[in-house]
């Protein structure tokens, strides 16, 4: 079942090291400031401290954030240097987890001035991991190191620039727009981001008002913008993505107080009734809160309004064609998606030794994709235990560990369909469940789609559901999971199932 993931709440929650200067000729409450089209990275004052955010989810306190960003000297050379530690701490299903994760990013300290060296570090529920990447003239290298050893690769420059160390406070500062480059270190890709001056605006709290410049941040793709907050005095007040995940600036003291947080109950959308789970079945749900943004709509799922602020959303699961062995298609023909879904990266390793043996085990001397697939959601199901907060960041890592969640059940699937030559995505959402006490309900969650001819069929290896059922709401696909910002928007008020 989706948690959603602690990684989820790092990717979703964390604030840009970008909110940290104080323009100079800061003004005073009431006065608004003047706008600085020719602002740089390097004339953006910043505060001597660091600061401190309370992460919040659905108003409980899950975690903190401590960021900062300095000038310094590192080998004779002037340098940007951005520094952030996150902590998340949540009761999972019956465990409590908790993860830290601390990223350091060194910039040349100058306009446009590029990465130089990036390391990022996860400790906790889940396993230790760790990212160093060294940047020179036409390369960076990288090393990864976690439990089951070191590796060490090469990857071209990602493009990032110092403007990224700043960017929400710079595109406020212009009262503009800040486009580039950002290198994920989960993925080792380059994501494009875009930093917009939307509007000034004022906060409330407790009889104060505080006048505040809103930057809205989103990466290419993003259907839900994260939307940050800085007080005409220099401080970052607020980031929020969605309604539900909120980042408030505190003192340490403060920030460091955590509440229990039921990620599973919080993150629960209510049914008016248990759901079949039968295929071939057809499923139409009356939502109310889902964005046009969200409305995923393929051969499975469709979407249409109904007025007074509610979508219907249907879900057909039937059997696939290739059910027929006539219309299987031979595992290990190209791609139609240019690579990107029999691709190894650094979290579907599929290449990794052990993957591959296990994979050609399993599927032997099979030759259909639908055929070679089915065996393997037979593998993922049997082989992993099911224990919630058991977090792994690479096949290879759940594979050893052998056990997990949807998504250590979803990425091991993955990988070991792309190792026999089958295209394999990930796919999250939501799915129903009925966990006693609470009634049915909608859970996020993770499962997978396999490409099969011009099909791509869902598969559910966690529920050991070679046909993933209509109880499975696709809300989104691939590395960005910004479907989290719905948590606590989505309410469901009718539902109605058949047979197609």
């Amino acid at each position: 079942m989706k948690k959603p993931a602690v990684l989820l709440l790092w990717l979703s929650l964390a604030p840009p090291a970008a909110a940290r200067a104080v323009p100079p000729g800061a003004t005073g409450p009431g006065r608004k400031p003047a706008c600085r089209p020719g602002a740089t990275i390097l004339d953006l004052r910043r505060p001597a401290a660091p600061e401190w955010f309370g992460l919040y989810l659905m108003g409980k306190k899950a975690g903190w954030l401590r960021s900062e960003l300095t000038r310094e000297q590192r080998d004779g050379r002037a340098v940007l240097v951005s520094r952030q530690e996150t902590v998340i701490e949540a009761k999972v299903g019956p465990r409590t987890v908790r993860r830290s994760q601390s990223d350091e990013k060194v910039f040349e300290a100058k306009p446009r001035g590029p990465l130089l060296s990036y390391r990022s570090e996860r400790k906790g529920d889940g396993g230790d991991r760790k990212v160093d990447v060294s940047c020179g003239a036409g390369t960076c290298q990288v090393v990864l190191t976690a439990e089951d050893g070191t590796r060490t690769l090469e990857i071209p420059p990602p493009g990032e620039t110092a403007e990224q160390a700043d960017a929400a406070r710079l595109a406020a500062a212009r009262c503009s727009e800040v486009k580039g480059l950002q290198l994920e270190p989960e993925k080792l890709r380059a994501k494009r981001m875009r930093d917009r001056f939307a509007e000034r605006t004022v906060l409330g709290g407790a009889g104060v008002v505080v006048p505040v410049a809103v930057v809205e941040e989103s990466e290419d793709g993003d259907r839900i913008a994260a939307r940050v907050f800085l007080a005409d005095d220099g401080r970052m007040v607020e980031f929020r993505y969605g309604e539900a995940l909120v980042a408030k600036a505190e003192p340490e003291e403060i920030a460091q107080r955590l509440d229990l947080v039921d990620l599973f109950n919080l993150s629960r959308v209510g049914l008016p009734g248990d759901l079949p789970r039968g295929v071939p079945m057809e499923i139409t749900y009356t939502l109310k809160g889902l964005p046009a943004s969200f409305t995923v709509e393929d051969p499975r799922q469709r979407v249409a309004p109904a007025g007074a602020g509610e979508s219907l959303l249907t879900v057909t699961a039937r059997r696939p064609a290739a059910d027929d062995p006539a219309r299987d298609v031979p595992r290990g023909k190209p791609d139609p998606n240019g690579g990107e879904n029999l691709a190894a990266t650094p979290d579907v390793d599929w290449d990794h030794p052990d993957l591959r043996r296990l994979s050609e085990r399993v599927v032997g001397k099979t030759t259909g994709s639908w055929a070679a697939s089915r065996k393997l959601v037979k593998e993922v199901h049997f082989r992993l235990d099911r224990v919630y907060g058991q977090s792994r960041d690479r096949a290879s890592e759940v594979l050893r560990a052998g056990k997990g969640d949807c998504t250590e059940h979803t990425l091991l699937f993955v990988a070991l369909a792309r190792a026999a030559g089958v295209p394999a995505r990930g796919v999250h959402g939501l799915v129903y469940a009925n966990y006693g006490e609470a009634g049915p309900g909608l859970y996020w969650h993770a499962w997978a789609e396999v490409r099969v001819g011009d099909e791509w069929i869902p598969v559910d290896p966690t529920f050991d559901q070679e046909v993933a059922d209509a109880t499975h709401i696709t809300l989104g696909r691939g590395p960005r999971e910004d479907a989290v910002g719905l948590l606590g928007s989505l309410a469901v008020t009718k539902v109605d199932a058949r047979r197609p």
